[in-house]
């Protein structure tokens, strides 16, 4: 056995936990829509309701100042109030519910890697743009699954960003994004390595890794950093990652170490356990590393087997893999002990 269930009250602690969350997430985005402001300004004899998008002053008119503007800008001053208070509130029961967690050890995420997404979310990076595709993944599933994955097949000291620069980037600041100046926001000791531009270290040696589908042609100018800042990651190219920017992505809420929640977008399990299992056996992987990357395939395998039967493991779920790579995994599933033989 890889994994333990999680305890019924571990249950309703983490039910209560992504519930709570959930409100509040559904809370900012209430309070970003009456983001800006709306004043009265006057031209001439009249006075006209503006739209303020930024404190350049720039924004639009909504028209002469009458009694349906006038409503208008009643409405939307109450309604950022009610939302203000709202978001006030659920973030205060935010912050017991957080010590639950970690009574309840039920927070497995290292620190840095939720801060790190939290960060990369209000930045407005999500899904169609970074997808965790390392180790720190099975936190997700195991997440979804209800279990606890074996330390030893958990335990790492990296994080590894898929970026799919296919995908436009929606900026929710007004500035430019550059992932060295969020990591060092979360801890000013983290620097680019050098020699390997695509990866960042702190002092305690944790490293984050940004990665990017090989170019076709390799000299393509698809961007190779998310933003214009020079001292960012420079994301380094695999060959294979069309095949898991071609599964279908998840977002899952996650617990840290110290009960912080955050959202993890990732890979349908299936995909990565496909993938775990195709390094298991490729001559391209170091030998040192198969041995870990078949014990979590292994383990994955069995938790969606046993936990997760909304994901079918069969050909069309693998469809984004060469057919070698999906009947391995097929056959590796502990499922196809009891299908008979063709």
């Amino acid at each position: 056995m890889k994994y333990l269930s999680l305890s019924d009250n571990q249950r309703r602690i983490q039910i209560n936990a992504f519930q709570l969350f959930d409100a509040a997430l559904d809370a900012e985005r209430r309070l970003k829509s009456f983001g800006g402001s709306l004043v009265w300004k006057t031209s001439g004899k009249r006075q006209y309701l503006f739209k303020l998008a930024d404190r350049r002053g720039n924004g639009r008119s909504m028209g002469p100042r009458t009694p349906e503007t006038e409503k208008v800008h009643a409405d939307f001053h109450a309604g950022k109030v009610r939302e203000k208070e709202r978001l006030r509130s659920l973030q205060d029961r935010l912050a017991e519910q957080i010590r639950f967690n970690r009574a309840a050890l039920i927070g497995r995420v290292p620190n840095v890697v939720a801060h790190l997404l939290d960060k990369l979310r209000r930045a407005g990076v999500d899904a169609h743009n970074m997808l965790v595709i390392g180790t720190n993944a099975l936190y997700a599933y195991e997440t979804m699954a209800g279990v606890f994955f074996d330390a030893p097949i958990t335990a790492t000291t990296d994080v590894d960003l898929l970026w799919d620069n296919r995908a436009r980037l929606k900026l929710l600041t007004g500035d430019t994004l550059s992932l060295m100046r969020i990591l060092q926001s979360i801890d000013p000791s983290f620097e680019r390595l050098t020699g390997q531009t695509f990866r960042a270290a702190n002092k305690d040696g944790f490293l984050v890794d940004l990665i990017r589908q090989l170019p076709n042609p390799p000299c393509s100018t698809l961007p190779d950093r998310l933003g214009p800042d020079h001292d960012d990651l420079v994301a380094t190219d695999i060959w294979n990652m069309k095949w898991l920017l071609s599964a279908p992505r998840i977002v899952q809420p996650i617990i840290a170490e110290n009960g912080q929640m955050a959202l993890m977008p990732v890979l349908d399990p299936r995909a990565f356990a496909a993938f775990k299992l195709w390094l298991a056996h490729s001559q391209e992987r170091s030998p040192t590393k198969r041995p870990r990357d078949l014990s979590q395939a292994e383990a994955l395998l069995s938790v969606i087997h046993e936990h997760l039967p909304q994901y079918p493991l069969d050909e069309q779920a693998l469809k984004m893999f060469p057919k070698e790579v999906a009947a391995a995994t097929l056959a590796a599933t502990p499922a196809a002990a009891f299908l008979p033989h063709r």
